[in-house]
């Protein structure tokens, strides 16, 4: 009899097979991002050359991990929901990791130093990340409404870091070091106030990329949201 009914689940699941944990393998994803998001974090504390090279290394697994998990979604027999919807979720919730490692490798290849407010985005895009690993592990449970307020969180990304790139520019842009430069007229405080006009372009790079982020963290947490409405 066990035999018998061994060969019938056999059956079964060659005919049918068992959905993959989708929800589960964008949480992957995610624990990543977050890993990477505190490293980040990290850098702009310390500058470290080996935290730097743990968020490019990071990347390069979540790249590997998304591929998996879009090529299982890409074969599966059946999903929790649409597959659109899974396609989005799991291209979304990386591609801070993209930005996070372009903007560790341009902080030392340009030789920018953290500032207060690159730590205040960079903690900004933690909170958001964290706040999206959060919800995804609510769903397909009772907690899945739940993970709507997680969702906001990280929507709510695109408008905290435009304020702080803003704030950051208004500084940035404060042009009484370079006129003070240039009305003193001497070799010494042109070469500063040119100079300093360099650290601007440099910087502002830096803050662009962090906005960008925040942006993307945003569409993440608006997908998670349309997740939520559609299983809850």
């Amino acid at each position: 009899m066990g035999g018998s009914n061994s060969f019938i689940s056999g059956v079964t699941n060659a005919v049918f097979p068992r959905m993959p944990n989708f929800y589960g393998m964008i949480l992957e994803q995610c624990e990543l991002v977050t890993q990477a998001s505190d490293a980040m974090v990290d850098f702009m504390q310390t500058g470290s050359k080996s935290v730097a090279d743990k968020v490019i290394r990071l990347e390069g697994e979540e790249d590997a991990l998304k591929a998996r998990n879009l090529d299982v979604l890409a074969n599966a027999f059946a999903t929790p929901l649409d597959r659109e919807d899974l396609q989005r979720a799991m291209t979304s919730v990386g591609v801070t990791m993209t930005y996070m490692s372009t903007i560790v490798q341009e902080m030392q290849t340009l030789g920018v130093p953290s500032d207060q407010y690159t730590m205040e985005m960079a903690v900004l895009l933690r909170e958001a990340n964290v706040s999206l690993n959060r919800g995804y592990k609510k769903l397909g449970g009772k907690e899945t409404p739940l993970a709507e307020s997680d969702a906001h969180v990280a929507v709510q990304a695109k408008h905290n870091l435009d304020k702080s790139f803003r704030r950051a520019l208004a500084e940035l842009f404060k042009a009484d070091k370079v006129l003070d430069g240039l009305k003193a007229d001497t070799p010494d405080s042109k070469t500063d106030a040119m100079l300093y006009v360099l650290e601007i372009f440099k910087r502002r790079e830096i803050y662009r990329h962090l906005s960008d982020a925040g942006h993307e963290l945003s569409r993440a947490g608006n997908f998670l949201h349309d997740i939520v409405v559609k299983i809850s």
